[in-house]
C-alpha cells in the first residue's frame, strides 16, 4: 500500500464528497486518533463500516457525531430536516462511506480493481477497542462548521 498517495486520495475524496455532496465545508483537523478526536465531543457517535478487496484488503470506517446527521441527511434528500428519520440518517450515513471509498480508490489508482461491501452499521465502542495502531491503519480527523468527525482506512494485507 503506497501510504502517502492514499492519504492524499482520501483527503481529496473526503473533501469531494462532504463539500459537493452533502455541501459541508470541512477542514483536516491535527488529531492523531480517535481518542482525542472525541474526548471534547458530547452525544454518541455513529459508524458506519465499509470492508473492500483489491490489490489491498481492509476496510473503512466512518465516524459521525449523531447530532451532525440529521442536516446532512436532510440536505442530501433535499428535506426538511423535520421530516428526516432514523433510516434517512443510517441509510445516508452509509451512502457518505460508500461514495467516500469508490472515489478514494478511484482517485488513488483507476486501473486498480477494488470490490466494495455493503456498508452496515457498526458500535463505536466495538469499534474503538479493536482499534488496532498498525502502521498500515490511516486515521483523517475532519473539522466542520460545528463538529468533527473522521475516516479510517484499515488494511489487512
Amino acid at each position: 500500500m503506497e501510504r502517502e498517495a492514499l492519504i492524499k486520495a482520501m483527503k481529496r475524496s473526503i473533501s469531494e464528497v462532504l463539500e459537493k455532496m452533502f455541501f459541508l465545508p470541512v477542514d483536516f483537523a491535527d488529531a492523531t486518533n480517535k481518542d482525542e478526536l472525541w474526548k471534547s465531543g458530547s452525544g454518541q457517535i455513529l459508524v458506519t463500516q465499509l470492508n473492500f478487496k483489491g490489490p489491498f484488503s481492509g476496510c473503512f470506517h466512518f465516524f459521525i457525531p449523531e447530532e451532525l446527521t440529521r442536516s446532512l441527511a436532510a440536505s442530501f434528500l433535499g428535506e426538511d430536516e423535520g421530516s428526516v428519520n432514523r433510516a434517512h440518517v443510517t441509510e445516508t450515513v452509509k451512502e457518505i462511506v460508500n461514495m467516500i471509498a469508490g472515489n478514494t480508490f478511484s482517485l488513488f489508482d483507476d486501473h486498480k480493481i477494488f470490490d466494495l461491501g455493503i456498508p452496515e452499521m457498526v458500535d463505536f465502542g466495538t469499534v474503538q477497542k479493536s482499534h488496532s495502531g498498525s502502521e498500515d491503519e490511516i486515521f483523517i480527523a475532519v473539522n466542520t462548521i460545528d463538529s468533527c468527525l473522521a475516516v479510517q482506512l484499515g488494511s489487512s494485507s
